[in-house]
């Protein structure tokens, strides 16, 4: 059983395990060094640090921002984190002494889901996670798709409308300002008049009856429940998982189902309808997904 330290990086931290097979130990998170500096060593230093401290372990995975070229194992960009972005990982691998293997953050996601989650045996799926953006993860014949240009699965970057470029928001009409978490808790505070609020104040209004949160909450679903019509029109998808902090809680995945079922409801000629259901993996999703693509890999690499 190959043992391998495994890094999700992540914009304000850095969650670590050691893990072998599907056993997770010695789990962790160390502060995201800053994330504006062009300077890579505090990364590379506090990576390093962590596998010291986890013990022997057979290679490295990680889980990052950006977009990524698995087979070069190449960072071209590094999202939020300025110091990754043309970055060569196979100096990595040179500084720590170990085999890397490296994959964007919402496709280890999805490849969590694949190898041992709840699209497991589906020949066609999608997952999308909800948290501050929207990450996303295509599986195409039972394989993880990544795109000619690696810019499968962006799902922050899909629009319901032209971006203005006079609007207070960055993304003003991206799916992403529109039905993430945070763009759902913006157009709740909004709507109260309120300085804002988080998930779990949404979550207890729609439980205890407030209309206007109810209101919201069902016009966001409509909202996703139109990309998710986009999306099938493409992909065509039996299963769709949906992640992320608020998929834990059952009235999210419910309401989506719903304004999916509603959309289909009115069409006016038949369309098929894709399973909807929560991702198996959440907070750990990201780790586990790395450790198999680094299983995955290694195998194509004949190593």
């Amino acid at each position: 059983m190959t043992r391998l330290a495994v890094f999700d990086v992540g914009g304000t931290a850095i969650k670590y395990c050691a893990m072998e097979g599907t056993e997770l130990q010695l789990q962790g998170e160390v502060p995201t060094p800053d994330t504006e500096s062009l300077d890579r060593e505090p990364f590379l230093a506090t990576l390093e640090r962590v596998i010291a401290e986890l013990g022997p372990v057979e290679g490295v995975a990680l889980s990052v921002p950006g977009v990524v070229d698995v087979e070069a194992r190449y960072l071209h960009t590094g999202g939020a984190l300025k110091y990754n972005y043309d970055a060569d990982v196979t100096e990595w691998e040179r500084r720590f002494g170990l085999p890397v293997e490296v994959e964007n953050d919402a496709r280890c996601s999805t490849m969590a889901e694949l190898a041992v989650g709840n699209l497991s045996g589906v020949r066609n799926g999608v997952v999308l996670t909800f948290g501050t953006g929207i990450g996303g993860g295509a599986v195409v014949n039972g394989e993880l798709f990544k795109g000619s240009h690696l810019y499968s699965g962006e799902a922050s970057m899909m629009y319901f409308s032209t971006p203005r470029r006079d609007s207070e928001l960055r993304e003003d009409g991206a799916w992403s300002t529109a039905c993430s978490t945070t763009g759902m808790c913006r157009r709740l505070a909004e709507a109260k008049g309120i300085e804002g609020c988080n998930g779990r104040e949404l979550f207890a209004w729609l439980e205890q009856g407030d209309e206007e949160t109810a209101r919201v909450f069902g016009e966001v679903c409509d909202d996703i429940a139109i990309q998710i019509h986009n999306i099938q029109c493409w992909l065509d998808p039996e299963r769709i998982c949906l992640g992320g902090g608020i998929s834990r809680n059952p009235l999210f995945v419910e309401g989506v189902r719903d304004a999916h079922r509603r959309f289909n409801a009115e069409l006016s000629y038949a369309f098929p309808e894709a399973e909807i259901v929560t991702c198996r993996f959440f907070n750990e999703a990201n780790l586990i997904g790395a450790y198999q693509h680094f299983l995955r890999m290694r195998e194509k690499r004949g190593a």
